[in-house]
């Protein structure tokens, strides 16, 4: 193409605007034009990139992810902003038809913000958030507190996919993010978590030990070397006693023997704390075995 003015072969075209503009005279040979491929934009500092990837739909958001939506330009007078932020809340407030609707935006949001606090995935999330639409459609939310239903799901997703996520720590989250009293949660957890399991046709499998180590030691500033002693200090404790016990009770006791072995101090109140078990339960257990198994 050539400029009709300068007869130049150097035009540029501005994808922001639509021009087509000779470098050379300056001419704007033609404004207004349609891009006919994908979409695409950036954020400050990122390459462009298509902007019609998404799957299309998400069961995270309360209608699929498919309604419309529009964010505010910092670049726009205060005013302005101002104003299109009113139009923001009314446009938000119109996605929510009826109250069932509104519920499950609101149960959704916060299953949003404990997922945050628990450090879990999108891929966790969308399937706590399809687990809760399967109960919802089979009516076995009506009645029973949202937040004690979402800690149960979470709870059983977890447990499905093998993270280590105790019942104490999910229970202690929501309590604090909701003000609702711990012991209350706790036992909603495990009463709902078997409804659902019986309910879906789950088998919950329970977590190793080895990963409750992995999860818990380097948040006891634990080393690498005892770790290391840790996972192999658990696989020499005896049929006889692991048998029956809880995976997160065997991770403590070889936290402890893990770090006995290389010389680092950890105490018992400092492991029960961070675990969740008994104090003077993992005492006897750890005087009981300490002449079984070679830790020294």
């Amino acid at each position: 193409m050539h400029c009709p003015l300068c007869s130049s072969s150097a035009i540029l075209f501005d994808s922001i605007k639509g021009e087509q503009i000779c470098t050379r005279c300056g001419l704007v040979i033609m404004e207004r034009q349609c891009e006919l491929g994908p979409e695409r934009r950036s954020g400050p500092g990122e390459e462009f990139e298509r902007v019609d990837l998404s799957s299309g739909s998400d069961v995270t958001q309360h209608d699929y992810g498919l309604g419309s939506k529009f964010n505010v330009s910092k670049d726009l007078p205060p005013s302005e902003r101002a104003r299109l932020r009113r139009m923001q809340v009314l446009q938000q407030r119109s996605r929510v038809l009826d109250w069932g609707d509104r519920s499950l935006r609101e149960v959704l949001i916060d299953l949003d913000k404990l997922c945050e606090d628990l450090s879990l995935s999108k891929g966790i999330k969308i399937e706590i958030s399809m687990y809760y639409r399967k109960a919802r459609a089979k009516k076995l939310t009506s009645g029973r507190n949202a937040h004690q239903v979402l800690a149960a799901l979470i709870f059983t997703a977890c447990r499905l996919r093998g993270i280590p996520r105790t019942d104490y720590e999910i229970s202690k989250a929501v309590a604090e993010r909701f003000g609702l009293e711990e012991t209350i949660v706790l036992r909603g957890v495990h009463r709902f978590a078997k409804m659902f399991s019986r309910e879906f046709g789950l088998k919950l499998p329970r977590v190793s030990a080895d990963s409750y180590i992995d999860r818990f030691a380097p948040q006891l500033e634990l080393s690498r070397e005892a770790i290391v002693r840790a996972h192999e200090l658990l696989k020499v404790l005896p049929k006889s006693y692991v048998q029956g016990k809880p995976p997160l009770f065997l991770a403590a006791v070889a936290i402890y023997f893990g770090a006995a072995v290389v010389g680092e101090k950890m105490t018992l109140k400092k492991i029960a704390i961070n675990l969740g078990v008994g104090a003077s339960s993992l005492s006897n257990n750890v005087a009981r075995i300490k002449g079984v198994i070679p830790w020294e």
